[in-house]
C-alpha cells in the first residue's frame, strides 16, 4: 500500500475514532460514509445495514451536508446475493449496464457510473453493504480503492456491532429480566424526571398501579414457571395498550406501574380501565377467559401526590380499595391526610 493511502487511511480511522462514544448509530454511519468519500475520490457514498427488523440505506453526497435515510428492499437483489455468497469486493463500470445491480443498490438520485459494492458482515448473517460511486465518464475504481475500502467496511462493520452490543446493556440495565420491560430502578428516575417537568410546565400527570389477582392459585395449579409465562405476555399486553410515550414498568413480584404524562385523572381511570377490559378479554395459556383479571390504583399530580413516593403511596392505596372492594376493578388514589 502506498504512503498516501496508508496515511488517509490512518487519518479516516483516527477521525472516526477520536469522536465521542456517546455518539448516535446515524451519526457514526454518516462519520463513516464520510471517510468512504474521501478515501476513494467519490461522489457518493452509501451503506446498507440492519436496522430493526429490515435494512436500512444511508446515502451521503460530496459537498451536500444533508444525509439521507430510507428503507432499504433490495435485499434478494442479484448483486446482494452474490456479495454475500462469495463475501467479495465488486467493481462495477456501469451500474446502468450491470444486470447485477438492481434500481435499489444504485442509490436514490445517484448518477450511473462506476462504482464498488465492499459486503458488510453482520451476525446471524445479516447482509449489508459499503458502497461508493463516481459519475459517468470517471475512471473505474482500482485494487487500491478496493484495499481501502475493505479495511474501512471491517471497521465499520466491528464499530457497529459494537454500539448494537452497547445499547443491548443500556437496554438491560433498565429492563426487568422476566417481562422486558422497564424495571423499578428505572421506573423511580423516570417519575422524578417526569413529575419534574409536570411541575415546571403545570401539566398533569398520572400513574397506574396495577396487581395480577389471583396469580397465586395460577401458579399452585399450574406452576411458577407457566406463572412467569403469564406475567411475560401481560407485559405485552399492558404495553400494547398504552400510548408510546406512557411508560410501562414491572413494580414488584406481580404488580407493574404506568406513568401517564399530560395526562389528568378523567383520562387516567379510562386508560386503566381500558386496561382492565384487555386482560380479562384476554385467553391466558392454561385458563379461561376472564380467570385472569387485574385491580388498578389511579393516582395524579399533585392532587394525590407531589413527589415519587407520595404519588406511589396514592396509587398503592387505591390498589389496595380495588382489592378489597372485590378486584377486577379501578380506585382513585387521595392524599393522605398529613
Amino acid at each position: 500500500m502506498a504512503l498516501l493511502s496508508r496515511e488517509r487511511m490512518l487519518d479516516a480511522l483516527i477521525d472516526l475514532c477520536g469522536r465521542s462514544p456517546g455518539r448516535t448509530r446515524s451519526e457514526f454511519v454518516a462519520m463513516a460514509l464520510r471517510c468512504a468519500l474521501g478515501l476513494s475520490e467519490a461522489e457518493a457514498a452509501v451503506i446498507v445495514a440492519p436496522q430493526g427488523r429490515g435494512l436500512e440505506r444511508t446515502v451521503v453526497r460530496r459537498g451536500d451536508p444533508d444525509v439521507e435515510t430510507s428503507e432499504f428492499t433490495g435485499s434478494d437483489s442479484p448483486l446482494m446475493q452474490s456479495l454475500h455468497r462469495s463475501a467479495m469486493p465488486i467493481t462495477v463500470a456501469s451500474v446502468a449496464d450491470d444486470l447485477r445491480v438492481a434500481t435499489q443498490d444504485r442509490g436514490p438520485g445517484l448518477a450511473a457510473g462506476p462504482a464498488l459494492f465492499v459486503p458488510l458482515r453482520f451476525r446471524q448473517q445479516e447482509r449489508g453493504y459499503l458502497a461508493v460511486y463516481r459519475p459517468p465518464g470517471a475512471g473505474g475504481f482500482g485494487a487500491e480503492d478496493v484495499r481501502l475500502l475493505v479495511l474501512l467496511a471491517g471497521w465499520t462493520t466491528l464499530a457497529m456491532e459494537n454500539h448494537r452490543l452497547t445499547q443491548s446493556v443500556k437496554k438491560l440495565a433498565v429492563t426487568d429480566d422476566l417481562t422486558r420491560v422497564y424495571n423499578y430502578r428505572f421506573l423511580k428516575s423516570a417519575l422524578r424526571r417526569e413529575i419534574k417537568r409536570a411541575a415546571r410546565y403545570k401539566q398533569d400527570l398520572s400513574i397506574i398501579m396495577i396487581d395480577v389477582d389471583n396469580l397465586k392459585s395460577y401458579n399452585d395449579r399450574h406452576g411458577h414457571l407457566r406463572g412467569s409465562h403469564l406475567l411475560r405476555e401481560m407485559a405485552g399486553l399492558l404495553a400494547d395498550q398504552v400510548r408510546s410515550w406512557d411508560l410501562v414498568a414491572k413494580y414488584g413480584g406481580d404488580e407493574f406501574t404506568i406513568i401517564l404524562p399530560q395526562t389528568p385523572v378523567e383520562g387516567a381511570l379510562i386508560a386503566a380501565d381500558r386496561l382492565r377490559t384487555a386482560i380479562v378479554e384476554h385467553t391466558f395459556p392454561m385458563a379461561t377467559q376472564g380467570q385472569i383479571t387485574i385491580s388498578a390504583g389511579v393516582a395524579t399530580f399533585p392532587a394525590d401526590g407531589d413527589s415519587v413516593q407520595s404519588l406511589i403511596r396514592a396509587a398503592d392505596v387505591a390498589l389496595y380499595a380495588a382489592k378489597k372492594n372485590g378486584r377486577n376493578r379501578v380506585e382513585r388514589g387521595e392524599r393522605e391526610a398529613a
